[in-house]
């Protein structure tokens, strides 16, 4: 962690105390002091630091009314506020200030790092799907460009992934449509190789299509609620073919994705949850079926 931190408060001794957390843990500098609202108003903007931990109550102007002023500035500065306050309205106008994050007085050591650790991951998070919306933002332009439309030709690849959901049986999916829009970042964005896409976490691909459908669509969806449906979508698929291998132990669907998309034993597994000789279902394992999906229609 490397950031620059602004801190504000009226105590001075809160100020050492977080200022010695901050320096004695290697979480950042200090670039900016204030022990009131009024001059850490007209100092944030031009210091513009990573993050701003301000105190709730403060002289001249208070901390939530502060937030709101820099927050109409800087929307992506992230804000830790420490009060002793425990009333939940001022809580959640604190909240809805644009606040993200608390730590309570009196200043304590771990909570502090926690609650810097966590704005380290969200910072860290926007940075992943600001490159994967600039990415697709790239590929979108360019397909504008070849193809003299706004409506760009699907790539083969897709049309190729598509028929073999369609083949198990879950192409009519909720999660289809999130496994496609996956498919598509992958396949059209250059700069994500096979060997890039096993290294990404799926959750920054949820997050990234999160992004997605929100801007493209104002569909808020949180990630959760994709990794549930690609879940289940896939679920149903290892079901699937796992029923055909019943009927016909030579099927081509089952002979071809039994191990691209799925741990055989996971397939054998769901076989004998179906003929009920055992109470365990298969497992799925989400980033093998997208990766194996990729390598199917490149190949197909």
């Amino acid at each position: 962690m490397n950031y620059n931190f602004y801190l504000v408060d009226d105590d001075k001794s809160v100020l050492s105390i977080l200022s010695k957390i901050i320096v004695n843990q290697n979480l950042g500098d200090i670039i900016g002091k204030a022990i009131d609202g009024e001059q850490a108003a007209m100092e944030i903007p031009k210091l513009s630091p990573d993050i701003v931990i301000v105190d709730l109550l403060l002289p001249k102007v208070d901390g939530i009314t502060l937030v709101e002023r820099l927050k109409m500035l800087f929307p992506d500065m992230p804000f830790i506020m420490i009060s002793e306050v425990h009333s939940k309205e001022m809580v959640s106008k604190a909240y809805n200030s644009g606040v993200e994050f608390f730590v309570n007085k009196p200043i304590n050591v771990i909570e502090v790092m926690n609650v810097i650790k966590r704005v380290d991951e969200k910072l860290r998070m926007k940075k992943v799907i600001d490159s994967f919306q600039s990415a697709f933002q790239s590929i979108r332009t360019l397909d504008e460009i070849s193809s003299g439309s706004k409506a760009a030709k699907l790539d083969p690849i897709l049309e190729n992934a598509k028929e073999i959901l369609n083949q198990l049986g879950i192409l009519s999916e909720a999660g289809c449509k999130d496994i496609i829009n996956i498919l598509e970042f992958v396949v059209q964005n250059d700069n994500m190789s096979h060997k890039k896409l096993i290294e990404f976490k799926l959750t920054d691909l949820y997050a990234y299509l999160s992004t997605k459908y929100e801007k493209e669509r104002g569909e808020i969806v949180n990630e959760k609620a994709i990794e549930q449906r690609i879940r289940r979508a896939i679920g149903q698929a290892l079901e699937n073919v796992s029923e055909l291998a019943l009927d016909d132990y030579e099927h081509l669907a089952f002979m071809r994705y039994a191990s691209t998309l799925f741990e055989f034993r996971e397939v054998r597994k769901e076989m004998d949850y179906i003929k009920r000789i055992s109470k365990i279902r298969g497992k799925i394992n989400i980033k093998k079926f997208i990766i194996g999906l990729v390598s199917e229609a490149q190949n197909n």
